[in-house]
């Protein structure tokens, strides 16, 4: 009875977000939120203390998803982009080559009308991969109807997950790990509307990731590495593992991997090039890193210390100097190595991706699904947190210029920081008693 009605506040949490409260309205959708993500705690510590079985959970995260299948996503509006991508890709034409609001002899109906209306990046050229891009030609053969497109992502979406969810079963199993522990995935609500709701793709990033993982655990270095190019080939982020790899391969897997890796990440990307769209990608890709912030933490801190010394917003400084500093933190991650099990290499991915983020001049919500996806197979929860809290990022929606308001962010971000203090106290309490011969439960 304790989990039909944590099952029933989940679905009353999707349903309101997914249908019911536009992103306008704030405080709903906080709410609807709110018991979701409540309901999703309860039904977890459920799952831990009654045990359900795996057919059961594949079934009931799925059917979760399926609520989603005839809403509109409401939260994010970057689906109009992919749908306009695709479509001139159908007609033959580079989105990389191509500013939508100057392209001629687009077709005048109210179809490309409301793509044009409504899409977030008009003055930008393209930024998704080559990999990214084969989704959204495959929604544009569903015709000129914005629906059926967004429904063709959603499928392919859907099979996504259901492949995550099997292979986070599946290792789970391999690696001896409580069963219960897929929930953090599987039920989470933000993962449910940012994936099958909003159409984000980052649940394809962390099917790379998983394989990578899978392939790893069988000392595979040729799948690995195709793995792992395939996450960088759907968005160019899994590049900040890299330093990881280094000393969890010998020498000659060690080649092996970084060869395979290198072939399949040029071959995914060699299209941009081949068409003539590198300049184009290149500039909208620093025109992102020096010009958008939303929901940042350490880059908001340092922009106001900056303001006292500067008249302007420093972000075209401040932002490429963060990312300067991320790639210098993360190598030396990557290089400090003392423990070689698998479960020390996804580890040290997830404290990797909370660093990276950390150090960002945006951090959209849907950022943290990959490594929340891969944080299942530790001990570690800061990203089942941060997906609790992230959702106040939304409250900038509310306003008409979007317009963030800092101590909601310094809410989330204050009380992530308690969260991520407490779990490092607790893996060090964990690392003292496994010294003395007993364990924390995780």
């Amino acid at each position: 009875m304790k989990a039909i009605l944590c099952l029933i506040g989940i679905t009353f949490g999707l349903l309101g977000m997914g249908y019911w409260i536009p992103r306008t309205a704030f405080p709903e959708l906080l709410g609807f939120y709110g018991i979701a993500f409540i309901a999703y705690l309860f039904f977890v510590k459920l799952h831990k203390n009654t045990g359900f079985s795996p057919v059961l959970v594949l079934v009931l995260a799925m059917g979760l998803r399926l609520l989603l299948l005839g809403s509109m996503p409401g939260l994010s509006d970057d689906f109009y982009r992919y749908l306009f991508d695709g479509q001139l890709l159908l007609r033959g034409i580079n989105p990389y080559l191509e500013l939508p609001d100057s392209l001629q002899g687009l077709p005048d109906n109210a179809y490309w009308a409301a793509l044009l209306e409504k899409m977030n990046s008009p003055g930008y050229y393209s930024l998704y991969p080559p990999l990214h891009q084969l989704f959204f030609w495959l929604a544009a053969m569903a015709g000129e109807h914005i629906f059926l497109n967004v429904l063709v992502l959603r499928i392919c979406l859907l099979l996504v997950e259901g492949i995550n969810l099997w292979l986070l079963q599946k290792l789970l199993f391999l690696w001896r790990k409580p069963a219960h522990h897929i929930s953090w995935y599987a039920f989470n609500p933000l993962v449910i509307m940012e994936l099958t709701g909003n159409l984000h793709f980052e649940g394809l990033v962390l099917m790379g990731l998983l394989l990578a993982i899978y392939f790893y655990s069988k000392n595979n270095a040729l799948g690995t590495g195709l793995s792992w190019a395939l996450a960088i080939g759907v968005k160019l982020n899994p590049l900040i593992l890299a330093p990881v790899w280094i000393r969890f391969w010998d020498h000659r897997k060690f080649w092996k991997f970084t060869l395979t890796a290198g072939f399949f990440v040029l071959l995914f990307l060699s299209p941009i090039v081949l068409l003539d769209g590198a300049e184009h990608f290149y500039q909208s890709f620093r025109l992102y890193q020096s010009k958008f912030e939303f929901n940042a933490s350490i880059y908001y801190l340092v922009r106001e210390i900056a303001v006292l010394f500067v008249s302007y917003n420093p972000i075209a400084y401040v932002g490429p100097a963060l990312q300067g500093v991320a790639a210098l933190i993360l190598l030396g991650m990557g290089l400090y190595q003392r423990n070689f099990t698998r479960e020390a290499l996804v580890s040290k991915m997830v404290w990797m991706y909370l660093v990276f983020l950390l150090l960002q001049t945006t951090v959209h919500p849907w950022y943290l699904i990959p490594a929340l996806g891969i944080s299942v197979l530790t001990a570690n929860r800061s990203f089942v947190v941060w997906t609790g809290l992230v959702f106040l990022s939304y409250h900038a929606y509310a306003q008409p210029a979007f317009q963030e308001n800092l101590w909601i962010t310094g809410l989330e971000y204050g009380l992530l920081a308690i969260a991520i203090v407490n779990i490092v106290y607790r893996d060090y309490e964990n690392q003292r008693s496994l010294s003395k011969g007993t364990s924390l439960d995780p």
